[in-house]
């Protein structure tokens, strides 16, 4: 009979030291939200945990390692960035786009040297000379230190007729790959933002991560001085410290291993930017929820993949501008027909004669070449102008077929990621609610501290989840955007 008595007695003393202390982490579990019955199409923004306690420094646990963690300020920089912001940084700074815009301004240049050609070619000449120990003037005789001055000056013009329009491929050669280039360097300027992009979200993944694992480290210290208190007064047993202490432990090691992972994605974003990896520059943490556009079928979006891909434009220009170059050494077999003119004039001035005037010189003609045999030059020329246009049509049919795969990779990619988002944000919701009534069960007697703390975990578990899938799907609208070429960046 007083079995019942001791075990009444223990209740009621476990619910009085509950009392005390499980208010504070019903204030810190998340609010609970009613599940709704329409699937969610646009999830709220991540719910993460409420921290009950400083952050802890890196590294948490372990060596202390300041100088890895500092982060120094740069001129011109400002610490926390938005993603258009990161995006410029990159553009001015990165050194792989400013390589691709020299090769640019290659290529563009030869569109005026190939033009060039269909203007005429003017040079002049001036030149003076002095010979020593000879005399050609009359009533002169050769001594020592004698010479005679020859002055002379001329200008020369050439013009292109007729060579079967070569000039005319060459000129177009230059323009098709002029904007095959253009395109070339604005698909770089996609890949830079793309991969801005993917650090920028990386960066703030890891950072939500940090804060998640914080958090859950506060909180499972503060189960291990719940479970102490109720070994004290009898409500609990020891084994049950132990688990929770394994909890604790457990999170300990999570924050650690976060902690670096912040470390190298900080690294990373600032050295795609172009800047020191120590540099202290952040991304501003996303505003709201993500927002849904309306996602087109396969055949639509490939059609406008079509369009709007620079990389496989640029590889439809570059098969023209080939077929331009295999017509210009063709017409390597055609004759020319130039006209040439020129003025000139010149005087010898003799020493101890009357100085000489200036004597001009005019021509005018035409030039008519008619290539006979060039010991198989030419030949070789079209051979291998051929072959770069067969590779170049090649090249452009791997084109498309890799427009045809990203855009379905990246179609499946994005509507997966936002299925993924809807079901990352229904597992919290389902958690939250877990937690809530185990913790309510624990504090009538009806649970025990190793099923809350189980559910505590299955909340964080989630919340990760849920932090993953909202940049994942942020990613995959850019990855998707990327795989289009729809983007508004230009040169």
């Amino acid at each position: 009979m007083k079995q019942p008595s001791r075990s009444k007695a223990r209740t009621l003393t476990a619910a009085l030291a509950l009392v005390c202390v499980v208010p504070l982490a019903v204030a810190a579990a998340p609010p609970q939200t009613q599940p709704s019955a329409q699937p969610i199409y646009a999830p709220s923004p991540a719910p993460m945990p409420t921290v009950t306690g400083t952050p802890i420094p890196y590294p948490a646990y372990g060596t202390p390692a300041p100088d890895v963690a500092q982060l120094k300020t740069h001129p011109g920089i400002p610490a926390q960035v938005t993603l258009a912001q990161a995006i410029d940084i990159a553009v001015v700074q990165s050194p792989t786009l400013a390589s691709e815009s020299a090769a640019y301004r290659e290529i563009a240049a030869r569109v005026g040297a190939e033009e060039g050609a269909l203007f005429p070619a003017v040079s002049g000449t001036a030149s003076i000379s002095r010979d020593y120990g000879r005399v050609t003037g009359s009533g002169a005789s050769p001594g020592p230190g004698t010479y005679d001055t020859s002055e002379s000056a001329g200008l020369s013009i050439s013009q292109l007729i007729f060579d079967g329009g070569r000039a005319i491929a060459a000129i177009h050669s230059a323009k098709e790959a002029d904007v095959a280039g253009k395109d070339t360097l604005l698909r770089e300027l996609q890949t830079l933002s793309y991969t801005v992009a993917q650090s920028y979200y990386a960066l703030l993944d890891d950072e939500a991560t940090v804060a998640s694992d914080n958090s859950l480290v506060r909180e499972f210290e503060l189960n291990e001085r719940y479970v102490e208190a109720q070994i004290r007064t009898g409500a609990a047993a020891r084994s049950d410290l132990a688990a929770a202490q394994f909890e604790t432990a457990q999170a300990r090691g999570s924050l650690v291993t976060a902690q670096g992972q912040v470390i190298v994605a900080e690294a990373s974003f600032a050295t795609t930017l172009g800047l020191n990896a120590d540099t202290q520059i952040v991304p501003q943490p996303l505003p709201g929820s993500p927002t849904q556009e309306k996602i087109l079928s396969y055949q639509q979006s490939l059609q406008e993949a079509y369009t709007l891909r620079p990389d496989f434009l640029a590889a439809e220009y570059t098969v023209e501008s080939d077929k331009e170059n295999l017509r210009y050494a063709k017409l390597a077999r055609f004759p020319t027909i130039s006209a040439n003119g020129s003025l000139g004039t010149g005087r010898t001035l003799v020493p101890g004669t009357a100085a000489q005037a200036y004597s001009g010189t005019q021509s005018l003609g035409a030039t008519l070449s008619v290539p006979i045999y060039d010991q198989g030059q030419t030949n070789y020329n079209v051979a291998a102008a051929a072959a770069t246009l067969d590779q170049a049509i090649a090249s452009m049919t791997q084109s498309r077929l890799t427009v045809q795969s990203d855009v379905r990779g990246g179609l499946a990619t994005l509507i997966s990621a936002r299925a993924s988002l809807v079901q990352a944000q229904a597992e919290v919701t389902s958690a939250t609610v877990s937690l809530q009534a185990t913790q309510a069960q624990y504090r009538v007697g009806a649970s025990t501290i190793t099923a809350v703390v189980t559910a505590e975990a299955n909340l964080a578990t989630a919340q990760s989840a849920y932090i993953a899938a909202l940049y994942s799907e942020r990613l995959s609208e850019a990855n998707y955007e990327y795989v289009m070429g729809a983007n508004d960046l230009t040169l």
